[in-house]
């Protein structure tokens, strides 16, 4: 039995050991994206990662003898979460071909961050508008007690079918709605427990930054609701990428506080839901002004046993968001 099977059942164990017969809960699904960014990979001790990526691409024509119809290569790029330096892997994917691996041995120089994978054409090596990459994965994080199956983000190409998508030639993935599509405005958080340590049940964010140097700050702004529909503000500083604690982001996420503003005759258990935008973000080196808007991702996990991608509002973001491909 392979390492990647032994760790794959463990995990599969390690899920029913916190899970019991609740149900499954997975991420909302999108449709294949010629990008695809996966909010988290841990692989430090800490948490283990199971990465999968899937060529939805169904091309009768292919013939690994003569032609590479429907082939597309993979660039993953894994951006390490203390330092923001990178690591590169190339995969081959076949016409309705999958691939999995261990974030740990695909990446042995990094223990935690975010990953995303870019749609190469097999003949040049550039990014390529093919709408068919799909992937999602499996987390586990023993540090805060969380195993989760969560999707990656998939991003469309929108420079045509099979046109390269560096279409200003700077080397970056542009998240602009000319090479690929723009990030949304805000992010919702649909819906969080009070976080109670004594519950055991602590709600968590995965923070992803959109401005392609490390070197900014963001300020997200957040606009929090009780079941009872009273607003409150929160805020919260990422520069590149954080898992952070929602109890660690503002008081008004805790059971405590959300006790406060019950009516008498609610349950006990206490829930909300917020709104998430970036405000501004400063360049803390100073060599660039500050940056309205900055662009975002966000998921969310709860202890013990389920997370999920960010609701996204309709609208797109007016800061154009990137990411380097660094070919």
């Amino acid at each position: 039995m392979s390492k990647f099977t032994k760790t794959l059942l463990a995990l599969v164990a390690f899920a029913g050991v916190f899970m019991g017969s609740a149900s499954e809960s997975f991420a909302g699904g999108r449709l294949p994206g010629s990008l695809l960014v996966y909010p988290v990979y841990l692989s430090d001790g800490s948490g283990t990662t199971c990465i999968n990526i899937t060529n939805t691409w169904d091309a009768p024509t292919y013939n690994p003898n003569t032609n590479l119809d429907g082939v597309l290569d993979v660039h993953f790029i894994y951006i390490d979460g203390h330092y923001w330096t990178e690591f590169n892997r190339f995969e081959r994917l076949t016409p309705n071909d999958t691939f999995s691996t261990l974030a740990s041995d695909h990446n042995p120089n990094s223990e935690y961050g975010f990953l995303y994978c870019i749609a190469l054409d097999p003949v040049s090596q550039q990014p390529v508008d093919r709408d068919y990459l799909v992937g999602d994965e499996l987390v586990l994080d023993s540090s805060n007690g969380a195993f989760y199956q969560i999707n990656a983000w998939a991003f469309s190409g929108v420079s045509g079918d099979g046109n390269p998508t560096d279409v200003n030639g700077n080397g970056r993935l542009d998240l602009d709605g000319s090479e690929y599509e723009q990030v949304a405005d805000k992010m919702i958080l649909a819906s969080f427990i009070g976080d109670y340590v004594p519950s055991g049940l602590k709600p968590y964010l995965v923070l992803v930054s959109l401005l392609c140097s490390s070197d900014f700050e963001s300020t997200l702004d957040f606009q929090v609701y009780n079941n009872n529909e009273q607003e409150f503000s929160a805020t919260h500083k990422i520069r590149c990428w954080d898992i952070v604690r929602l109890a660690d982001i503002d008081n008004v996420f805790t059971e405590t506080f959300l006790q406060t503003t019950q009516n008498a005759n609610e349950l006990a258990a206490q829930t909300g839901w917020a709104r998430i935008d970036g405000d501004r973000a400063v360049d803390i080196v100073g060599n660039e002004p500050m940056v309205n808007d900055p662009p975002f991702l966000g998921a969310h996990f709860t202890t013990s046993f389920f997370g999920h991608l960010l609701h996204e509002t309709k609208d797109r973001n007016s800061t154009d968001g990137c990411l380097d491909a660094l070919l």
